[in-house]
């Protein structure tokens, strides 16, 4: 049995070869977002260890592409941001590794129209015959 010391000495050079290769990988990913920034579509990505989250805030003028964007998440759930009250929707992605935030244009659609776009929302059956 091998024990190994909790505090392990930085591989400097192990280091900056990750970081050259997570900017290899950056460039394509950079094309595709340029691509949905045209359209007026913006990506944040944050990543922290064992998290990833794309933040994806659209534009009154791109609001056509929200209904597919909303079509790819998994356990979608409805909210408004703390800081600005913009409704957006989280969810996850990419086999649940990855937790999307989409946020919503001002105005777009109300808390409960959103609700119904993302299926979260409980039918009301009171006026159903």
């Amino acid at each position: 049995m091998t024990i190994m010391p909790s505090d392990l000495p930085l591989n400097i050079t192990g280091i900056t070869e990750d970081v050259q290769d997570a900017v290899a990988d950056a460039f394509p990913l950079f094309e595709s977002v340029q691509m949905l920034a045209r359209l007026g579509v913006s990506v944040e990505f944050s990543v922290a260890p064992s998290t990833i989250i794309a933040t994806i805030a659209v534009t009154p003028t791109a609001t056509s592409v929200l209904p597919a964007l909303l079509a790819e998440l998994d356990d979608a759930r409805t909210g408004t941001l703390p800081t600005s009250g913009n409704l957006c929707v989280t969810g996850l992605m990419c086999q649940g590794a990855v937790m999307l935030r989409i946020v919503i244009p001002e105005g777009w659609v109300t808390a409960a129209e959103l609700a119904v776009l993302t299926g979260t929302a409980s039918i009301d059956t009171t006026d159903l015959p």
